[in-house]
């Protein structure tokens, strides 16, 4: 028996092969470190915190820093291979952020994509006096 041959005809009458659904984005978690912070013309800490989605770390994704809870934006930096990222500058300056940082922390948050679903998360900061010698 020899296979059965299909006119282009044939082809139109058939429904078209239904699209793969799209993936729906993941879960992430957004994870800040407690910190030391000097007190001395502002509030100079080094804020640090990481992504993950599922326990594993998210790579190359910004995040953004604010002093306090949502309070001025410090900044944004990227997430490295082991889905960790450091406040760039590390300085929270200003009478009214200072006091913010000290009082409040600091917060991070990620603000998603089509891959992953946005996460944020607080972190505290421990001011150091610096009493001088």
């Amino acid at each position: 028996m020899s296979p059965k041959r299909v006119s282009p005809e044939d082809t139109k009458s058939q429904p078209a092969p239904a699209p793969a659904p799209a993936q729906a984005p993941q879960p992430t978690s957004l994870k800040a470190e407690t910190t030391k912070g000097q007190l001395g013309g502002g509030l100079s800490a080094q804020g640090r915190a990481r992504l993950t989605c599922k326990g594993k770390p998210v790579a190359w994704q910004d995040i953004e820093w604010y002093a306090g809870k949502h309070g001025e934006l410090l900044g944004t930096s990227q997430t490295d291979a082991r889905g960790i990222a450091e406040m760039e500058g590390g300085s929270i300056s200003g009478i009214f952020t200072s006091l913010m940082g000290e009082i409040g922390g600091y917060s991070v948050k990620y603000l998603g994509n089509d891959e992953y679903l946005p996460s944020e998360d607080h972190g505290r900061v421990v001011p150091l006096f610096d009493i001088g010698s």
